[in-house]
């Protein structure tokens, strides 16, 4: 599904190599596989960044992402995975509590909280509940 888009340069809808580095270099950038953001109005294929959150990578890619407290308490980053949820942080303890277990099973997690461990196809859509 995203083979199309590896190998693209000098579009906007990318991460740049200079911007690898975040923090004390904590996080590693690739371009080998591509993040699918789905936001409200904006859709952007990202290269992806491990150790950053949903919301994060969504942010630094200016994905109209909606969000308050970044605690995993408003919910208004619940998103929905349609693929890769493999590559993902597992749900922790503030999505346990604030989702419910249906929710979990069906994709659905916080963007704040889902953290991407792993390099892997992921598409996901921010899904808040108003």
């Amino acid at each position: 599904m995203f083979k199309f888009w590896k190998g693209r340069e000098g579009k906007n809808n990318s991460v740049s190599e200079s911007s690898a580095a975040i923090g004390n270099n904590m996080h590693e950038e690739t371009e080998e596989q591509i993040v699918e953001l789905k936001g409200r109005n904006i859709q952007r294929f990202v290269a992806p960044v491990i150790g950053l959150t949903v919301l994060d990578l969504a942010e630094k890619n200016e994905v109209d992402w909606n969000s308050f407290c970044k605690r995993g308490t408003c919910a208004r980053c619940r998103c929905h995975v349609s693929e890769g949820l493999e590559y993902l942080s597992p749900p922790n303890e503030a999505e346990k509590k604030r989702l419910d277990p249906e929710e979990i099973d069906e994709g659905y997690r916080l963007g704040c909280q889902t953290k991407l461990e792993r390099i892997g196809a992921i598409s996901i859509k921010h899904a808040p509940y108003f």
